[in-house]
């Protein structure tokens, strides 16, 4: 039925425009007169029924002068005199340098008497005579260009005649446009009609304007409170300026309320806002119908439109026909608005054609906006005058675009409706779902709990010390989760209705006792205080003392989770007949964004230091539902980074209210007695030896997670070492070997993230590995663990078999990669030749003749040179630095031996100084000091070995005065172009080691100092 409707209205829409075109432009009335020769007879015209007619035909026309109408006046200029038609433009009669012109028509009238003349557009400016009386002008009609005043507004002039004939003289001038003349059918009549045709089209510009300014309300109305659609917005603008426009032209209401304005400054707000009208008729095309339109072509033609808005508009910079023909100017602005227009028309058809939802009304959108371009070409093309029609069909399409808008509007609104019962439904199921699994929780939860604490208490027997510890853990965690589901069936029974409550007089003493059992839930009693400042003399409450408890703890446990240092403070005074109580503390407070949600079901204020919160945001909205049920009130004020204060109100008793008064509102089985939580102290951090030889550090900064974790590693067989926060675990790495950790994601002050970059930065991933635990378990989490260099990712709870298969995979490949390290070094060591062997036995031998117990101690040190050869054997690449000085020592004493006076050996060894190196790496580099320095100068020099302590490592300097190496030398041994294998293999060993440096320094004739830094060993 409706899209029947819908295509009834376009093809009625469609039909009335055909018809008024062919009509106004095509069809005359065959019975109206016409001029002939400068003479229109009238005179057999009755004018019944407010008739006018036009003065179409053939006017008299004395081009490039202005003829004062005065008698005779005419005949001066019969050889000027042209026949002209009107309505017509006057190009082909009128000189450049001359463009004005006299019109001069005979009327005869059927009867004496009073009539009106309606001129439509004259161009440019005209003044107007009948019978050698002025009656009328727009602007100044004028031969000299200086008193010219631009004018072609509609005008109205009347006139008294006593005689049956009318003489009507125009004088028209267009100085700045050389298009002129008499544009618009002049109309004629009595004054009465006359004045019945302005009323009616006043009436009618009204309407239309009204039409206008009141969709513009609507939407900016609507676009204020939502704030959400643009394209509500462009509409209401696009409305205010069309209407502007509609005010501005035809009988020019503007004017009538802003006489002072002037034609030539109204037709400029004209220019403006037609295009302002557009643009914005643009932009809420491209909001409203995104997907159908091109950005960029939108933004370019935007711009385009902007520009002649500016420029021709009252507020122009510069004058822009003082840089362009007009002509030029007015073929610009019809092309834009004529290619903006296409755009537009292009968009909606495309968005008809998706079948985008509201098509129907796109239909009415897309005739209209046809039906009005066409009439709007027309009147462009053969200056045919539509009247009204225009803008009523314009008025049509923005009616049809507001149904659109609306369709929409409702159909979003008929979405939201039915997701919002599709939220209730799945909300009640929600709360069947926990009501139902919390009941199930309860009772095993109290079973472990009840077993756990006959157990703690020695009913079973003695138990040994780390037993009690971990039933202890067993019991506290139960306890917590036992609260969990607590309150979890409170929330379901609150939302239901179906809470217990009988209220009776209740003293504040119940608040000592609340603070007296919460005590233990301080997380240090040093940095947080309660305090208790109410007095117990007050007046009675009138409430259900169990459900007092239940506020209490809720808000003051509120306060112990946020509050890491400070004071919370409890007080009480009387305020009109209600107990106000207020739990006030020093943590981080709230911001005023959040005060009003606070006291939501399962809503966490989010704190950014601690992203791993505990509980389900239940505490705040049960206490909140419990203070209404008991007939008070809650509110909150914070200051963020201050502390937050709670207060309540519950109503005293009243006069007749006895003590043993009970009032029950709603009867459910459900109330449990508070289970008590016994304290437990953890001291971090802890180690326990293991009978496997690697060491893995555990980091979290939840105890009960720690203790556990701790208990699994060790069933494992290693050795452990647990801390509870991030900065202890820098500081064991830093005083021990650790051969893997396991951290914790979130942690306060220092996370697991800044910790894992941390190590990444001394340690690679084989060096030591690192397992993420997290108990979110979210991808984002994994993929930011594994790029800051993670080797693994395990969310909790923990399961053993995974932990054990994940440490051992990760400690199997540390030993792998150590394995392949030293079968690499031992590859360089034992390319080492040790030539200088045959240049030491030819000593000893030479000396067995001369000093036998000079032989003796070339042998003891050639005997630990082999040594240390011999350990090849045993695949010991790395070895301590006390027995690479050793070998060095006994090398440089056999050298001493064979070279004499010429080699003199200083040493600077600080002994506390220790590192691991690679085995045969001091030893070459002393050898090419000796060989290629000292024994290359004639009169021999010195080799300087220091080994110091420098922070965490261990500093080596190989120093001689010998011949020193060329700057191109030392380049190809940096970058191992050299062959000789004393320099390179030391070199390329030490680039093995993590955290280690060589650098080299040499100067000809100077002498070579070698540097090595070295990570020192960890006690």
């Amino acid at each position: 039925m409706g899209k029947k409707i819908t295509l009834s209205l376009s093809a009625i829409l469609i039909l009335f425009t055909v018809v008024y075109v062919v009509t106004v432009s095509g069809w005359k009335n065959p019975e109206l007169p016409k001029a002939e020769k400068g003479i229109l007879d009238v005179s057999h015209l009755t004018f019944e029924d407010n008739q006018l007619i036009t003065l179409d035909g053939e006017w008299e026309f004395y081009p490039g002068v202005l003829i004062e109408p005065r008698p005779l006046a005419f005949g001066e200029y019969q050889e000027e005199k042209k026949f002209i038609k009107v309505p017509d433009k006057w190009d082909e009669y009128i000189e450049k340098n001359k463009p004005y012109g006299t019109y001069r028509l005979i009327i005869k009238t059927p009867f004496a008497g009073n009539f009106g003349i309606k001129v439509n557009m004259i161009g440019f400016s005209s003044k107007m005579f009948v019978n050698g009386n002025e009656i009328g002008h727009s602007g100044n009609a004028s031969e000299n260009e200086e008193e010219y005043i631009f004018g072609n507004a509609r005008y109205n002039a009347f006139v008294n005649s006593d005689e049956n004939q009318l003489e009507l003289v125009i004088h028209v001038s267009s100085h700045q446009v050389t298009t002129g003349g008499i544009l618009r059918p002049i109309k004629f009549g009595p004054v009465e009609n006359i004045l019945a045709n302005r009323d009616l089209f006043k009436v009618l510009d009204a309407i239309v304007f009204s039409g206008y300014l009141i969709f513009g309300l609507i939407y900016l109305v609507t676009y204020l409170q939502q704030r959400k659609n643009l394209y509500e917005l462009y509409f209401s603008i696009f409305c205010f300026i069309q209407g502007f426009y509609t005010a501005a032209i035809n009988e020019r209401l503007l004017m009538l309320i802003f006489p002072e304005i002037g034609e030539r400054m109204l037709l400029q707000w004209q220019l403006m806002t037609i295009h302002l009208s557009v643009l914005f008729f643009l932009l809420f095309v491209y909001s409203f119908f995104t997907q159908y339109a091109n950005k960029k072509i939108i933004m370019a033609l935007c711009l385009m439109l902007l520009v002649p808005a500016i420029f021709l508009g009252p507020f122009r910079p510069i004058k822009l026909s003082d840089f362009f023909p007009l002509i030029f100017l007015q073929v610009l602005v019809v092309a834009l608005i004529g290619i903006a227009y296409c755009y537009i028309l292009f968009v909606l058809i495309k968005a008809y054609r998706n079948k985008m939802e509201g098509s129907l009304y796109i239909i009415n959108v897309v005739v209209s906006y046809a039906c009005y371009g066409i009439l709007l070409g027309v009147n462009l093309l053969f200056e045919v005058e539509f009247g009204g029609a225009p803008l009523f069909i314009f008025l049509f399409m923005v009616i049809g675009l507001s149904s659109l808008m609306s369709y929409r509007s409702q159909q979003a609104f008929r979405k939201v409706d039915e997701l919002t019962k599709e939220l209730l439904h799945f909300d009640s199921l929600k709360d069947d779902f926990l009501v139902k699994t919390s009941h199930e929780l309860r009772t095993p939860l109290h079973v472990i709990l009840n077993l756990s604490k006959s157990i703690l208490e020695g009913f079973l027997g003695p138990l040994k010390k780390e037993q009690q510890e971990n039933l202890l853990l067993i019991h506290n965690v139960g306890r917590r989760l036992a609260t969990l589901v607590e309150n979890l069936l409170d929330a379901g029974n609150i939302k239901r209705g179906e809470i217990h409550n009988e209220p009776a007089p209740t003293s504040l003493q119940v608040v000592g006792d609340i603070i007296a059992e919460m005590s233990y839930l301080l997380p240090d009693r040093k940095s947080v205080k309660l305090i208790n400042h109410t007095d117990p003399s007050l007046p009675l409450m009138y409430v259900d003392e169990n459900r007092l408890k239940q506020i209490l703890f809720n808000l003051i446990h509120n306060s112990i989770k946020y509050t890491k240092q400070g004071v919370i403070t409890v007080t009480a005074e009387v305020q009109n007949n209600y107990m106000q109580i207020s739990v006030e503390d020093t943590g981080i407070g709230i911001d005023e964004e959040n005060l009003t949600r606070i006291f939501s079901s399962f809503y966490q204020v989010k704190n950014h230091h601690d992203r791993n919160q505990n509980g389900l945001g239940l505490g705040l909205s049960i206490a909140k539902e419990l203070v209404e049920l008991s007939g008070g009130s809650i509110s909150v004020t914070s200051t963020k980074g201050e502390g937050s204060c709670f207060t309540f109100t519950i109503p005293l008793v009243e006069d007749g209210q006895k003590i043993n008064e009970k009032t029950e509102k709603t009867v459910v089985l459900h109330q449990t007695a508070p289970i008590e939580q016994l304290p437990v102290q953890y001291h971090f951090p802890q180690s326990v030896e293991g009978e496997k030889d690697y060491t893995i550090l555990i980091v979290d900064d939840e105890p009960p997670n720690l203790k556990i974790l701790m208990e699994m590693i060790v069933s494992l067989g290693y050795t452990v070492i647990a801390v509870d926060n991030g900065e202890s675990a820098l500081e064991v790495i830093q005083q021990q070997e650790i051969d893997l950790v396991i951290l914790d994601l979130m942690m306060p002050n220092l996370s697991g993230f800044d910790v894992c970059q941390q190590l990444r930065k001394e340690f690679d991933l084989f060096d030591l590995p690192v397992i993420i635990l997290t108990a979110a378990g979210q991808i984002t989490d994994l993929i930011h663990s594994l790029q800051i260099g993670a080797n693994d990712f395990l969310q909790k709870p923990i399961i053993l078999d995974e932990l054990k298969a994940r440490v051992e995979f990760l400690l199997s490949m540390k030993k792998s990669a150590k394995e392949a390290l030293v079968n690499e070094l031992t590859m360089y060591y034992s390319q080492i030749k040790p030539h200088f062997l045959y240049n030491t036995l030819n000593t000893i031998i030479g000396l067995t003749f001369t000093d036998t117990k000079q032989t003796r101690e070339a042998l003891v040190h050639l005997a630990t040179y082999f040594r240390a050869k011999l350990d090849f054997t045993s695949y010991r690449s790395l070895v301590r630095l006390e027995d690479e000085i050793e070998l060095v020592q006994s090398y440089l004493e056999i050298e001493k031996i064979r070279f004499d006076e010429r080699l003199q050996v200083e040493y600077d060894i600080d002994d506390t100084a220790d590192a691991i190196i690679p085995l045969m790496t001091i030893q070459p580099l002393v050898e090419n000091a000796v060989q290629h320095g000292i024994a290359m100068k004639g009169n021999g020099g010195t080799v300087k070995l220091s080994i110091n302590k420098v922070d965490n490592q261990v500093k080596i300097v190989v120093e001689d005065n010998g011949v020193g190496i060329s700057k191109q030398k030392q380049l190809e041994l940096m970058q191992g172009r050299n062959s000789r294998v004393g320099f390179t293999n030391p070199f390329k060993k030490l680039k093995l080691i993590k955290r280690s440096s060589f650098t080299l320094e040499s100067e000809e004739g100077v002498g070579t100092k070698i540097t090595i830094l070295l990570p020192g060993v960890k006690k």
